[in-house]
């Protein structure tokens, strides 16, 4: 049985193999293989071994498929990739099962939160593992921590049948939330969610989004639930009108494509025809195209503020106008903890918020990939791992 460790409770017939989708080579074409014979993990105090419903893929998985979050002193391989996982608690730790999770908030509204239990529909944010000593986790910042590991990234993640996870990651699902939604949310989700959080806007004022891909497409509709005005930019006119059709559209949709930001007077004409003499209060570049980052700047107020999230594959050159003679504020902002993806579960479930996901089983993994690379790709693609969802006793 899986749950290994004397103190945990588990669910019966737990098997000690399973299907699962590997790295066994960085650089690899395709990068992963499918194995039917590995082992599920076992679970240890502070652990949630979860049965995995649906898993998201994004552009990290690339990253990861190339090596880039291993060292020398850290080789994952072979690895299970994902980081977006969601499904069933089937066993809990001695610590999961009588801690309070992460995002798991009781029913009497005290603004507290309580145990995980078997058969909990839960997602889980990437990080695990976290040391609780280092300055990060003592100033309640434990995603900085170095000594951790994350999900997908350094540690096994969910393109498998069962994942383990850490229980102060987990954040349980509203019901209405299905699965293939939820997956997306424990990144994309969580990460553009976060960051307009962290703009500190008023309502009624302009946030701008860069990008209306899977992070962007869900970000115009927080913001616009939030009460923001909002812009979405992107040079691609498919995802553009995806998004004009979404429950909370953009205020404005905008194929930018075509405007360099080191032209002045191109971003002059631009704001005076299209966005009404005025530039966004906040700007959030969710995409990973350099020369978008640019225009993003050219576009925020003097005295604004520029969030990035998008992670390019070469440094970012910046103006120091932007800085000094604008007094622009540029910042980053890392996924989510689990207050604030669980505020955002619940943002979801509550205005019925549209997650455009396309779904794709184990096997068909190159597919995916494929349809990902296409430039005119929509919304969010994930793997349907357990179709059924649920767990029978």
């Amino acid at each position: 049985m899986a749950a290994s460790n004397t103190s945990a409770t588990a669910v019966p017939d737990v098997p000690k193999v399973m299907k699962a989708l590997r790295i066994e080579e960085f650089n690899a074409d395709p990068p992963y293989v499918l194995r039917h014979d590995v082992p599920v993990p076992e679970v240890g105090p502070n652990d949630v071994l979860m049965r995995i419903a649906t898993a998201g893929y994004c552009h990290t998985e690339i990253m990861v498929a190339r090596g880039d979050f291993a060292s020398k002193s850290r080789n994952p391989l072979p690895l299970i990739p994902s980081h977006e996982p969601t499904g069933i608690v089937v066993a809990l730790g001695s610590n999961a099962a009588s801690e309070p999770a992460g995002g798991k908030p009781s029913d009497d509204n005290q603004n507290t939160n309580v145990p995980l239990k078997l058969g909990d529909r839960v997602g889980c944010i990437t990080f695990r593992d976290y040391c609780g000593k280092c300055d990060e986790c003592k100033r309640g910042t434990p995603k900085y921590c170095t000594n951790q590991d994350m999900v997908g990234v350094t540690a096994d993640g969910a393109f498998a049948e069962y994942m383990r996870a850490d229980y102060r990651s987990c954040v349980v699902l509203p019901q209405s939330l299905d699965f293939d939604s939820a997956a997306p949310l424990f990144c994309a989700g969580a990460t553009i969610y976060t960051a307009i959080v962290k703009c500190q806007l008023k309502p009624g004022q302009t946030l701008a989004i860069i990008g209306a891909g899977a992070l962007g497409h869900l970000g115009v509709q927080f913001a616009k639930c939030l009460g923001y005005k909002v812009w979405l930019f992107d040079a691609r006119d498919a995802p553009l009108e995806m998004c004009k059709s979404l429950p909370y559209p953009p205020d404005k949709t905008i194929n930018s494509g075509k405007i360099d930001g080191h032209d002045e007077i191109a971003v002059e004409k631009l704001v005076k025809e299209q966005l009404d003499g005025s530039r966004a209060d906040a700007t959030i570049m969710a995409t990973d195209v350099i020369s978008a980052h640019e225009f993003g700047l050219a576009i925020t107020k003097n005295h604004g503020l520029f969030m990035v999230v998008g992670q390019p594959n070469d440094p970012i050159p910046i103006h120091y106008n932007h800085f000094i003679f604008r007094d622009i504020t540029v910042k980053g902002s890392l996924l989510g903890d689990p207050k604030t993806t669980c505020e955002m579960c619940e943002l979801v479930a509550k205005h019925k918020i549209q997650v455009k996901t396309i779904a794709y089983p184990l096997e068909d993994v190159d597919k995916m990939r494929a349809d990902y690379a296409k430039p005119n790709h929509q919304g969010k693609m994930v793997i349907r791992v357990n179709s059924d969802g649920t767990w029978q006793p």
